[in-house]
């Protein structure tokens, strides 16, 4: 893998420096930062030095949730806890 691009800078992908023979694995990681709730679909893009096709793009879909408070947890108020 020569270089590898997220679609946007919020898709960050890490991969291995070190060449990967043929018949040999390797795993890329791929971090997705987001402050949005909802669905998402992003993209990234890996240039190799495979023969023939060198770009091959990676389509990463999920689901971020609203983040809710713990049932039966008082909400925390300055200095104190509110029921």
């Amino acid at each position: 893998i020569k270089n590898a691009k997220g679609s946007c800078g919020c898709t960050v992908p890490t991969w291995p420096r070190e060449p990967i023979m043929p018949g040999e694995s390797s795993a890329i990681e791929v971090r997705y930062d987001t402050n949005r709730v909802g669905p998402f679909t992003k993209r990234v893009t890996l240039t190799t030095n495979e023969n023939g096709e060198n770009t091959r793009v990676l389509t990463i879909k999920g689901k971020v949730n609203k983040k809710e408070e713990a049932p039966g947890v008082p909400a925390k108020s300055g200095n104190s806890f509110n029921n």
